[in-house]
């Protein structure tokens, strides 16, 4: 692929965000094999900390107008309607029709993106999550002609209020969905009539070179780290409720939480309420290098995932990869994905989810028990070496823009 020409235009929510890093990677790697880019954000960051490597992306970033830019997308939308004619009021019959002013809205800025798509010669839309971002996709290509995949995670498919129906549209309109795991593959399976050829199972891939074992030597108190966004799926409370159950135990550890979220307050009451402040730390947001330090400095990383009250719950967390690439064993759930990554007595610990009991109990075990945390260490970055690696991943999309835009 020529980066001069036949870009692909990417379509996210928000960029960029400090917990989507795997977002910001794939950009980088993509644009180290050739592949032109160009970013459509649908809204404006508002988080002031980005990843250090954020100045290293090359791709052009245009911030589609909002609401306080109507003016804008008023003249936008004028010009599509000359520029893409049929394409441009059958688009419009069908935004109509369905009667949703939240479709009529993501129209308008999908006249915007067709418009810019046109001036920095996108040839292919591809969006990052099922929800907003594919809709807008589904209508920049319906306004264009032009084709569109997305990727699907996890809240973008699970969350039971989402319109099944809509989903299913949206992926029989795509040239083709990428699955983060094989379980969400086989969930994606139903929306498609039996095409599931046209679902690609492609792990968010990690950099393997920045993510290693730095070979020091681990004393003091034995750390877990965690690291996930302050929400229900992520199992905050039953990890806290384990750590609740060890320091009753007499035991000496330290769990550091990393991240931020809606729930952080009431969890930050939890640890306060139990008189847990000696083991428990919250550590706020950190950059990727932040994460890196943390593993390096961890004897083993725990996530507790569950099912949230919603429906939503976990794909495959990158931060487990990126732990296991440290060199850290694991102990989670068997919520998802997580199977496809993280083996019992293997290179982690598998554990029900919602059981403090038995997550206490496997957070002893790395703790306590003679040659465990170093064995399933030993076992932990071999484990994702051949399937999360960066490069390879980002190959594997590259070989499906290449498809489409021939």
């Amino acid at each position: 692929m020529d980066d001069s020409k036949k870009r692909v235009g990417y379509i996210l929510k928000k960029f960029p965000v400090l917990s989507e890093t795997f977002i910001l990677n794939e950009l980088l790697e993509l644009e180290s094999q050739g592949v032109g880019l160009h970013v459509f954000s649908l809204e404006r960051p508002n988080d002031p900390r980005f990843h250090e490597d954020l100045p290293k992306l090359k791709a052009r970033v245009s911030y589609v107008p909002d609401f306080s830019d109507a003016a804008v997308l008023y003249k936008h939308t004028t010009r599509a309607a000359q520029t893409y004619s049929k394409h441009y009021w059958n688009s419009l019959k069908y935004v109509l029709k369905h009667g949703k002013p939240s479709l009529l809205w993501r129209f308008f800025q999908s006249c915007y993106i067709a418009n810019q798509a046109k001036s920095f010669d996108v040839r292919h839309f591809h969006a990052h999550f099922a929800t907003r971002p594919a809709s807008a996709a589904f209508l920049a290509s319906s306004i264009t002609g032009l084709p569109y995949s997305f990727t699907a995670h996890a809240m973008d498919i699970f969350k039971s209020d989402l319109s099944k129906k809509s989903l299913a549209k949206k992926m029989r309109r795509a040239k083709f969905v990428v699955s983060i795991s094989e379980y969400n593959r086989r969930y994606l399976s139903q929306f498609v009539d039996g095409d599931s050829g046209k679902i690609a199972r492609i792990y968010n891939g990690i950099n393997l070179e920045r993510f290693k074992p730095d070979g020091r030597c681990k004393n003091g108190r034995f750390t877990f780290l965690c690291v996930a966004r302050f929400v229900e799926k992520k199992g905050h409370r039953i990890l806290i409720e384990a750590c609740e159950r060890l320091g009753g135990r007499g035991l000496e550890f330290e769990c550091l939480l990393v991240g931020k979220g809606k729930l952080r307050s009431s969890i930050k009451r939890s640890i306060k309420e139990k008189r847990l402040q000696k083991f428990v730390k919250l550590l706020g947001p950190h950059s990727q290098e932040e994460v890196l330090s943390r593993c390096h400095e961890a004897h083993a990383y725990v996530l507790a995932c569950t099912v949230g009250s919603d429906g939503n719950r976990d794909g495959l967390p990158v931060s487990m990869v990126e732990a296991l690439a440290c060199g850290l064993p694991v102990i989670t759930t068997p919520m998802t994905g997580n199977l496809e990554v993280v083996k019992s007595d293997h290179n982690g610990l598998v554990v029900p989810s919602d059981d403090a009991d038995a997550l206490a109990a496997a957070m002893e075990r790395v703790m306590c028990e003679a040659g465990l945390c170093e064995r399933l260490s030993a076992n932990s970055r071999a484990s994702v070496l051949s399937r999360f690696n960066l490069h390879e991943t980002a190959s594997s999309l590259k070989r499906l823009f290449a498809e489409s835009l021939t």
